[in-house]
């Protein structure tokens, strides 16, 4: 969990009124609910919603603790300022005047709780396997009240004895579990004596966690933003430590995910519409280029289902600090860009990926583009998609075959042939097994190459350390030599850059020795890219 601050209910109540710069707002407004819409109001008992899908509101209560005094107060106070905070945030993107459903009933301002008796003692539910237990008992208790169930979203407070009381305070799924305790009431968050500190970070990451249960990632804002009046901090970023302090928002990307959530459709879908896409969603060829400190990055994806948008990502090691931003696309391309000055680091690993968000709230995530810095230039090994690729080697045991090298899973490898008395076959048939052994990649069509990437076996056996490349663009053309290179003895993806960029279908290997010294070999992944910039 990440601290969220917040210092008083008046401060929360202004943080929802945030502001956007115009020319960055959704030219494609979503309208306010319109009369026909609202034909899917719904009541359950003295609950109210305009929205036909609503949050269920779980207070659990484990078997030696009671129910925290004026819960239900507290607990409806925060869920209606959150739907407020949401509903601005949408507005000043574009999305229309739209939050997540929730029950209220309209004459004393309280929020419909499921209030749920745990089996076990406070002890049983920590922080580490607290959550899957109580996710269990919840869905034991919805499934025999299952009226109460109103959406596939639920957020679940756990009754505490004292702050300190360790409890599961993440998202799980499309749940996510946060607390109760008297000390984290509204009313608590003017006090400043001592201590009021931690009270304050509790109550701030609710809204977070929250953000979790409704589909949300976490983000940033670009650097840039950070200081720019109505923009600041996402909320799904590091906003856990600014919020109550300086303007924390929710990323435009985040809102074009709630935009497709089931608990902000404002009418009534068949049964089973949400979240039930399955298919696929890849890249297929990405280029790039640099220049005045942007980086540009476009291509061609494929998706078995047409989308209702792509978000971009540039992540470090820590997402928090991942710059989001939603993309330019058609049917089949996409384009983005990020200002290097916008990245929150320039000293550690960066990631590049694409989600598409389907109109049935499911998101899918692209294949992942590493990328490093030297000097603050990025420097950029974009790796082929590796479908419809053909593999096959001089050597191979029979449960490790050639194909098992571009499988996209670093768990199965290729190993060569260790069985006594066999011989190697094409291209150098007949020889023994031992080194060389040679690898044959044909990757479908001609692409410019720059470079190749391997992943040793991730429990540093058989793995490679020297080896040779050659590469062709037909069966009729002679093959080109590109070098020859040393891996290291290391689990993470390494990279060897050809002397220029080649075009390319057809890639040879030679492996020559191994860091072991035993005549064989194996190897998780190999594959292919096209860009290396700096």
């Amino acid at each position: 969990m990440r601290k969220k601050i917040l210092q008083t209910l008046m401060v929360c109540l202004t943080l929802l009124v945030v502001s956007c710069r115009e020319e960055d707002l959704d030219k494609q407004e979503n309208p306010t609910i319109t009369a026909n819409e609202k034909a899917s109001k719904v009541s359950l008992g003295a609950y109210q919603s305009e929205m036909p899908y609503n949050i269920n509101v779980v207070y659990f209560i484990p078997s030696n603790i009671s129910a925290r005094p004026e819960y239900e107060r507290r607990v409806s106070e925060f869920m209606i300022a959150a739907q407020e905070y949401y509903r601005q945030n949408m507005y000043n993107w574009g999305y229309g005047s739209r939050s997540f459903g929730l029950l209220k009933n309209p004459a004393t301002n309280r929020i419909k709780i499921n209030v749920i008796h745990g089996a076990l003692p406070m002890t049983s539910y920590s922080y580490s396997a607290g959550g899957g237990r109580i996710l269990s008992e919840v869905s034991t208790w919805f499934a025999s009240h299952p009226t109460d169930r109103t959406s596939e979203h639920t957020i679940i407070f756990t009754a505490v004895p004292t702050p300190e009381t360790e409890i599961p305070y993440y998202g799980l799924g499309t749940t996510c579990f946060v607390g109760d305790n008297e000390a984290w009431d509204c009313k608590n968050l003017t006090l400043n004596n001592a201590g009021t500190d931690k009270i304050k970070a509790y109550l701030g990451g609710f809204f977070h966690e929250l953000g979790h249960a409704m589909n949300l990632d976490h983000d940033a804002l670009p650097k840039s933003q950070e200081n720019v009046a109505g923009y600041g901090t996402s909320l799904m970023g590091i906003g856990n430590y600014t919020y109550g302090y300086s303007s924390t928002i929710l990323t435009k990307s985040c809102c074009a995910v709630l935009n497709n959530c089931q608990l902000f459709s404002t009418t009534t879908k068949p049964a089973g519409y949400f979240y039930k896409f399955d298919g696929d969603f890849n890249i297929t060829s990405i280029t790039s280029s640099y220049s005045n400190g942007r980086i540009n990055i476009s291509g061609t994806y494929t998706s078995s289902a047409p989308l209702n948008g792509i978000i971009s990502y540039f992540s470090p090691n820590d997402d928090y600090y991942a710059p989001s931003g939603l993309v330019s696309n058609t049917s089949n391309t996409f384009s983005t860009f990020i200002d290097v000055a916008d990245l929150h680091s320039t000293d550690s690993k960066y990631q590049f990926y694409l989600r598409a968000v389907y109109t049935d709230g499911s998101i899918l995530t692209s294949n992942i583009y590493s990328f490093t810095f030297a000097n603050n230039i990025p420097v950029y090994h974009f790796g082929i998609n590796q479908t419809g690729w053909a593999a096959s080697s001089s050597s191979q045991y029979s449960i490790h075959p050639a194909s098992l090298a571009i499988d996209g899973n670093i768990s199965t490898y290729w190993h060569s042939n260790y069985v006594s008395g066999s011989v190697q076959t094409a291209p150098i048939a007949g020889q023994p097994q031992n080194f060389p052994y040679y690898f044959d990649i044909n990757i479908g069509s001609i692409k410019q190459l720059s470079g190749l990437y391997f992943t040793q076996h991730q429990g540093l056996a058989r793995t490679a350390k020297n080896l040779s490349v050659w590469t062709r663009a037909t069966v009729n053309d002679g093959w080109k030599y590109e070098g020859n290179y040393n891996l290291t003895n290391t689990t993470p993806k390494q990279y060897i850059d050809f002397p220029q960029k080649e075009s390319a279908r057809y890639i040879r290997i030679r492996f020559i020795s191994s860091f072991d010294g035993l005549p064989y070999v194996a190897m998780p992944e190999i594959g292919a890219y096209e860009n290396k910039l700096f």
